[in-house]
């Protein structure tokens, strides 16, 4: 069962160019388009970002990372391969995310994102949110399937 899933996982991971093609919204700040506990699935084969896509950015050194909507994306002439510069904001924000950028950097590049939202399935990833959140949830359901595997 374990290595079927490992094989699943390294498929997916392959298939997707993405470290994480599946992760779960954790977060309020994308809603009406995502809820907390949505699983989103990442595509990373890509070439460019294009303003309306939704971006997963994970900045090296941060735990988590951001899912956050492309609403300004602009070409740095200056650099020999006119890289994307990319501007994101939550759907549920007031402002851009230009406060939560590390220092110094007023943009996002193609190297901080891990994929872009290509489908999601609602609700999917609540179990795993509730787990990571309250301890006590994953203890209960193991506790439920002890005593069903002793039942049955």
């Amino acid at each position: 069962m374990c290595s079927a899933i490992f094989m699943y996982w390294t498929t997916m991971r392959l298939l997707s160019n993405s470290p994480q093609p599946i992760m779960v919204v954790s977060s309020e700040s994308m809603e009406p388009t995502f809820y907390r506990g949505d699983l989103i699935l990442l595509w990373n084969r890509q070439r460019d970002v294009q303003v309306g896509d939704i971006p997963v950015v994970w900045f090296a050194g941060r735990p988590l990372p951001m899912v956050h909507r492309a609403i300004k994306v602009y070409y740095n002439q200056s650099s020999p391969t006119a890289e994307q510069l990319i501007l994101t904001k939550g759907d549920n924000n007031l402002v851009d995310d230009t406060s939560i950028y590390p220092p110094g950097r007023p943009f996002i590049q193609q190297q901080d994102i891990i994929g872009l939202v290509r489908g999601y399935i609602p609700v999917m990833g609540l179990f795993a949110l509730l787990a990571k959140e309250g301890p006590w949830v994953l203890y209960l359901s193991l506790a439920f399937l002890l005593v069903a595997s002793i039942v049955l």
